[in-house]
């Protein structure tokens, strides 16, 4: 890339940790039916809803809205990477027009918070958010809470992403961290901020059907 290309690509790598629409390591997945997902490396396992899609890799990157950036190369960096988080679920297949309410599902390192528990990790992911958004504001603050039985954090905001074709839409998400061994798990779930796209009841019940197995 042309002047500060490489600070473009270490903002790109920040963002990529941590983003709610980030790109990440893909696990081997194990179907135990057609609505359920299991990943043996992650140690999880989680159930959609019968009407719900798994998406690929590659319509994910395509399709789900991100952040609006201002800089397009680093948008398109983003999109042309070829690995996603190690699941995606969302309502409708891709493409689609407007909020496709989903879920993502992703494992990485806890870097230099080992050992410091769930809240100061969603803490420190959701600084970044803060810079990522413009937009961005709490609809319930970072809060210690339990996954399946398991330590966790969790929190919910809006802010503002933008599809592929440059439409703005207003999002609600929420994000679980569980803290795994050396590694943590957080869970996405984003929707409209309004109507029946907000999808409370679809991501209860998916939010319900998650398990996790010990480290």
């Amino acid at each position: 890339m042309p002047g500060g290309g490489n600070q473009m690509m270490s903002q790109l790598s920040g963002f990529v940790r941590v983003a709610l629409w980030t790109i990440l390591t893909v696990c081997t997945a194990v179907a135990a039916d057609q609505n359920t997902f299991e990943s043996r490396e992650a140690g999880v396992k989680i159930t959609k809803p019968a009407d719900w899609h798994f998406l690929s890799a590659k319509a994910a990157a395509e399709n789900l809205a991100l952040p609006k950036f201002r800089n397009r190369e680093i948008e398109k960096e983003i999109r042309s990477r070829p690995n996603m988080p190690f699941l995606v679920i969302a309502r409708y297949q891709e493409p689609h027009v407007g909020i496709n309410p989903s879920v993502q599902v992703t494992l990485k390192t806890q870097g230099d918070l080992v050992g410091k528990g769930a809240v100061p990790l969603l803490t420190k992911i959701t600084d970044r958010l803060k810079r990522t958004f413009g937009d961005f504001s709490f609809v319930e603050p970072v809060t210690e809470t339990t996954l399946d039985g398991n330590p966790a954090a969790r929190m919910a905001a809006s802010y503002t992403v933008t599809d592929a074709d440059g439409k703005e839409f207003k999002t609600r998400a929420r994000m679980w961290v569980v803290p795994r061994g050396d590694y943590m798990l957080t869970f996405s779930m984003a929707g409209a901020n309004e109507g029946p796209d907000v999808s409370e009841k679809e991501f209860g019940q998916i939010l319900q059907s998650i398990r996790i197995a010990k480290p």
